[in-house]
């Protein structure tokens, strides 16, 4: 349901009780005249070591006015892990282990501030078992074939590790997909997810030394600037402000944004995941899906229904034919894979199936709960 969370309180500089764990002095955090300046106190090498999970907290100074920064995971704080999800009923446990946490690492924060912090950033997140042969990797692969680019202002699209996580970002928000069990037998410089537990690694070597496997893709919306952040909450007419943390601790919230960013990217292009591979079965079904298309057309359609489905999807195709015809062919293109992907009907690969009911019961994961396969 929800991963990453960042708040920024309001702070005064009385309720730190321990400036040692942030590498400054009271004193030196009052003299300070500049605009800005931050102090950061992470987890301790002996918290880590002993599996303890910690928030990042970082003081900081912006004109004079001092704000606590809190940035954690919520599933980390309440199991250890990511991989187990976290539900709108653990709300309160999550509070009392944050506020029980922040208070260790020197900060007195009591707990109906948490609840009513606000939210500058957060990561609404699914993760979806795969299941009839399907892995991540496959799953993710299929997916960098959809035309990922047409409704979005893209800073930048990256396929790496293998097909093993697909990143479509700009510089305020991003939907990550990924192998969620490879992800985590990942050192930190090549992994997504960058703050693995002790218990997360634990996991994974278990899996593997038990010779058993778990087929998870991972789904994730990193809101990562306040504007965008209220923007798109704005669209899903939720709130037209500034959310606090008890107002994103909810199931569907976290379903819509998922569900958002899902039919945005790959909405329109579900249609190259069809299991009809024959030219006269994909033309077949085009002339019954539109009685009133010509013959002409529907052969120019089924034509590039196959060429979309290629390898190298609609990125490949798009290189073909902008490079030997520009960029206004492309458009021209462009417009009939928009009707394409308006033509209903055919049957799906069984791994869309799996990711659309995942998200549509969207309900919380528990790894307890899940069979391994043998490999």
């Amino acid at each position: 349901m929800l991963d990453t969370i960042i708040l920024q309180i309001p702070l005064d500089i009385s309720r730190v009780m321990n400036f040692n764990r942030f590498q400054i002095t009271k004193s030196e955090i009052l003299g300070i005249r500049g605009r800005f300046a931050k102090w950061i106190n992470n987890a301790t090498a002996s918290e880590k070591k002993q599996g303890i999970y910690r928030p990042r907290l970082t003081i900081i100074k912006r004109t004079g006015v001092l704000f606590l920064k809190v940035e954690f995971s919520a599933p980390k704080m309440l199991f250890g892990n990511n991989l187990d999800e976290v539900g709108e009923t653990d709300f309160a446990r999550v509070v009392e282990l944050l506020h029980k946490s922040i208070q260790e690492m020197g900060v007195n924060i009591w707990s109906h501030e948490l609840e009513n912090a606000p939210v500058i950033s957060f990561h609404p997140s699914k993760n979806i078992v795969l299941s009839g042969g399907y892995t991540a990797d496959f799953v993710i692969k299929e997916l960098f074939k959809a035309n990922i680019n047409k409704t979005f202002d893209l800073t930048g699209t990256r396929f790496i590790n293998n097909g093993q996580s697909l990143q479509i970002y700009t510089n305020s928000h991003s939907f990550v997909v990924y192998d969620k069990i490879a992800d985590m037998g990942k050192p930190k410089k090549r992994a997504i997810d960058k703050d693995q537990t002790t218990k997360q690694m634990t996991i994974f070597d278990d899996l593997k030394s038990q010779n058993k496997r778990l087929e998870i893709v991972r789904f994730e919306v990193r809101l990562s600037k306040a504007v965008k952040m209220m923007s798109v909450l704005g669209k899903i007419e939720y709130l037209d402000r500034s959310p606090v943390f008890k107002e994103i601790f909810y199931e569907d919230l976290c379903q819509k944004l998922v569900m958002d960013y899902w039919e945005k990217f790959f909405g329109s292009s579900l249609f190259i995941f069809s299991t009809d591979t024959k030219p006269q079965n994909i033309l077949r079904s085009i002339l019954m899906a539109d009685p009133k298309m010509k013959a002409a057309k529907a052969i120019q359609l089924t034509g590039l229904k196959l060429l979309c489905k290629d390898d190298e999807g609609f990125r490949g195709l798009r290189a073909v034919i902008e490079g030997f015809r520009g960029k206004d062919a492309w458009t021209s293109v462009n417009r009939e894979i928009t009707r394409l992907g308006a033509i209903k009907g055919g049957n799906l690969h069984g791994f869309i199936k799996q990711i659309r009911q995942g998200l549509k019961d969207f309900k919380a994961l528990k790894l307890a709960d899940l069979p391994c396969k043998e490999l």
